[in-house]
């Protein structure tokens, strides 16, 4: 298969869109697909667009240009324009970019983790956009939708709101779940080492984030608070950010910071800390999908989440991890947490249970292959 792969930004960029662009695009390569890569793509400001963002940013209200329907025209005019006429169907990363390519005489195929009818009222800066960029958002979607021979999403929720949103007929999308963003996956043998060693009288709490509101940091910490005040001694690591210094963090809370696991130093320390946590707990209000509940499964790490926008296609309550509701106590799920740490064996199998979804449907060389299979189908069907 000869596949154009167009992407809004550099797809040979580890460090664009959190990797994404990059892994999705290695992925199909590494199930046998031969890619030409299409981007960055790019749009010139007009004086309107200034404007629109000067007034917007007066009111508080997010103004995306890349939105408007001539910014999506220049995208699909310089895709086209490097598209081969010899390859088989194009995959268009995001909604954005498969709204922008029109006309293509080839199946288009998008993947993305949020269709834009699934994010609207969703992330806090989604509940406040500028009027224009609302209806912009929807225009965009209802064109993706118009112009993609098939829809892969992340999640089963992303797929279902393009579905609703859309109209889409089942046969027109698909649930491809992202990867955990690691090469290669830990060594089973050491991960299964690393379940059994994690102590049993004391419980290690890992939150990886840059969002600590988002992500509700301050709901973990008192979840921490509850297991320790039953008796269970904790230790809570926060790696991303620095909370706020007007929140004082008990004395067994380690906060370490931004750590880059682009870089060999921090990929091997993010690696000790996952291994040797009994839960990676991230609460969050809204998540659109969290490739770092991925690498916890990874690292068999049950992931302690809530059950919101594509974590439970992630996480399965009760079998690799907990999903609680948005409205959830930390009473509520330190009380679950504590009942698994006093039941070892229980403990273990949902560890193992957390690694054993991430070799089977969390890792990317699956999601590559079933992605290409659909893709092949749709290029067989045409011929």
């Amino acid at each position: 298969m000869k596949l154009a792969f167009v992407s809004l930004n550099d797809s040979t960029d580890v460090l664009q869109w959190s990797g994404l662009n990059y892994y999705i695009a290695r992925s199909l390569e590494r199930a046998g697909a031969t890619l030409v890569r299409v981007g960055p793509l790019t749009h010139s400001w007009t004086p309107a667009m200034k404007l629109r963002r000067r007034w917007s940013a007066l009111r508080g209200q997010p103004y995306h240009a890349n939105m408007e329907s001539t910014a999506l025209d220049s995208f699909g005019a310089a895709a086209r324009a490097l598209i081969p006429r010899d390859v088989d169907a194009v995959v268009a990363v995001t909604s954005m970019v498969a709204a922008s390519l029109d006309g293509l005489d080839v199946p288009v195929i998008s993947w993305d983790d949020a269709s834009p009818a699934a994010m609207t009222n969703y992330y806090p800066g989604f509940a406040t956009l500028a009027t224009r960029t609302a209806r912009n958002a929807d225009a965009m979607g209802h064109r993706a939708a118009r112009n993609v021979r098939l829809a892969i999403y992340a999640s089963d929720w992303a797929a279902e709101s393009a579905r609703r949103a859309y109209a889409l007929p089942s046969e027109r999308v698909a649930v491809v779940p992202f990867g955990a963003n690691l090469e290669p996956l830990p060594d089973a043998r050491e991960v299964a080492a690393s379940i059994h060693a994690r102590p049993i009288d004391r419980c290690r709490l890992l939150w990886v984030g840059v969002e600590w509101d988002r992500k509700r940091g301050d709901l973990v910490v008192e979840i921490a608070r509850r297991i320790h005040s039953a008796g269970v001694p904790v230790e809570l690591t926060i790696v991303g950010c620095t909370p706020s210094p007007a929140q004082p963090l008990p004395e067994w809370v380690n906060v370490e910071g931004f750590v880059s696991k682009r870089t060999t130093e921090g990929a091997a320390r993010l690696a000790k800390l996952f291994a040797r946590s009994h839960f990676f707990v991230m609460p969050s209000l809204a998540e659109a999908y969290g490739l770092v509940y991925c690498e916890a499964a990874a690292f068999g790490v049950p992931a302690v989440a809530t059950r919101t926008g594509g974590v439970p296609t992630i996480v399965l309550d009760g079998e690799t991890g907990l999903l609680d509701d948005p409205g959830a106590t930390a009473d509520a799920y330190a009380g679950r947490m504590l009942a698994l740490m006093r039941d070892r064996s229980r403990y273990e199998i949902m560890a193992t249970a957390a690694r054993a979804r991430a070799e089977s449907r969390l890792n990317w060389d699956v999601a590559g292959r079933e992605a290409l299979g659909l893709i092949e189908g749709i290029v067989r069907k045409r011929r």
